[in-house]
């Protein structure tokens, strides 16, 4: 009994030194800005429910697709519903950002264009792992509509880029 204290010491020194490790410690930046330039996806469409394997399939597909460029774009995921409080179904766009259409698609590939001119918050984080930003990043735009007193639409637009900036944009009125 007089080893569980520092047991328990050190298991939580381990697991602060793993979160850290992984940029749990790093905030994301938030602004209200408007897109300036179309954004341009390549991939698969879904809808269904979350814990479909296809789902999970279609990020695997895409991260196989970015592995394979010589200069890989980064993820990129488009949700028409919130996937933090989805429950049951989620509609979605999967795949990666690409500058243009000039490259050939996979089959089952699409286009989705997102317009210029639409006002997101944006929320950015650099440095933390894929496994931790989405859920800093979901928070952190939350917040930001909260602080600015803004009405979030239906429009999520995720990307995880190699070079370690991840940015949640959430569409508002």
């Amino acid at each position: 009994m007089r080893f569980f204290f520092p047991l328990v010491l050190v298991f939580t020194a381990i697991g602060l030194g793993i979160y850290a490790y992984l940029g749990g410690l790093r905030s994301p930046t938030v602004g209200l800005e408007t897109l300036a330039t179309p954004v341009l996806l390549a991939g698969q469409p879904f809808h269904g429910k979350v814990d479909d394997a296809r789902f999970g399939e279609l990020f695997r597909a895409a991260k196989v697709r970015q592995d394979a460029s010589p200069t890989p774009p980064p993820l990129a995921n488009l949700y028409y519903n919130n996937p933090e409080s989805a429950h049951d179904s989620i509609r979605a766009f999967v795949g990666l950002l690409v500058p243009d259409t000039a490259a050939a698609l996979p089959t089952g590939w699409r286009y989705r264009v997102v317009p210029a001119g639409r006002r997101v918050v944006a929320a950015r984080v650099q440095g933390v792992s894929f496994l931790l930003a989405p859920g800093k990043l979901y928070a952190a735009a939350q917040q930001g509509m909260k602080d600015l007193n803004l009405t979030g639409q239906p429009f999520y637009l995720e990307q995880f880029g190699l070079d370690e900036v991840d940015v949640l944009r959430v569409g508002v009125k």
